[in-house]
């Protein structure tokens, strides 16, 4: 069988991490494992399955297209594009920079954006390709201190119900994942900066953002991770252009 090529961003740690661990226990799957972090991606595993690892920016037009041309030299064509890399801002909106505000719309939805643009000639060379790109429960709710980190997010949303529609007639699927609180070292992160900004614990930050799940508590990467693999997958072959919340029920309230 014909190994299928699957490009994960934002790959060396959280959700991504659990997406490619997700991809190596199912069968046929060439693994391309990108991050921004370059010591992680000269890292080698004496694994088998181990995935091919790539340092790549994706808020970088250069750094996207020498990825793509790396792809393009090495496989030829791409079956399944996770866009996860990402990045937080949890900031009072009277605080927030101009810096601030460009860098995260430039990695959350940017990365999306250019990942997606350069890498369609080789989705095209496959069959039935999908794009899944990861959003936030953040663009379908309010969140105080996230104003912009949610505009990103939703952005995210916006950009692949148009892109799906776009691409359709080219049989390339598109979809995205709205994770809620999700046990990573991006949200501890946050809950750290926040906690320290009121004045609070971090355990009571904590508890706060379990309180807002039906279910009272984080999601770990992997149960992300499991819904991402089935969107990516002929079982998921009718959809396209849905956002898949994975919230606890957060949104439902």
């Amino acid at each position: 069988m014909t190994e299928r090529i699957a490009v994960v961003t934002g790959a060396a740690s959280g959700i991504g991490m659990a997406i490619v661990e997700a991809l190596q226990v199912q069968e046929g799957w060439e693994i391309v494992a990108v991050d921004i972090d370059e010591r992680w991606a000269s890292q080698r595993s004496n694994r088998s399955d181990a995935p091919n690892r790539y340092m790549c920016d994706v808020s970088s037009e250069s750094s996207v297209i020498s990825l793509r041309d790396h792809l393009a030299t090495n496989y030829g064509r791409l079956d399944l594009l996770i866009n996860n890399a990402g990045v937080v801002l949890a900031k009072p909106l009277s605080d927030t920079t101009y810096e601030d505000y460009r860098h995260t719309v430039d990695v959350n939805l940017g990365g999306c954006f250019l990942m997606t643009r350069e890498m369609l000639t080789l989705l095209e060379a496959a069959d039935n390709p999908v794009i899944v790109n990861i959003a936030s429960v953040s663009g379908h709710v309010g969140q105080v201190d996230h104003a912009v980190y949610g505009a990103s997010k939703a952005a995210v949303i916006a950009f692949t119900k148009a892109v799906a529609w776009e691409l359709a007639p080219r049989g390339v699927r598109v979809l995205s994942v709205s994770p809620g609180s999700v046990e990573t070292p991006m949200l501890i992160a946050d809950i750290t900066d926040e906690a320290k900004r009121r004045g609070l614990s971090v355990e009571y930050v904590r508890s706060e953002r379990e309180r807002e799940q039906a279910l009272g508590r984080w999601a770990t990467p992997e149960e992300v991770a499991r819904v991402v693999v089935f969107l990516g997958s002929e079982q998921a072959s009718f959809m396209t252009g849905a956002d898949v919340l994975v919230d606890g029920g957060w949104v439902a309230r």
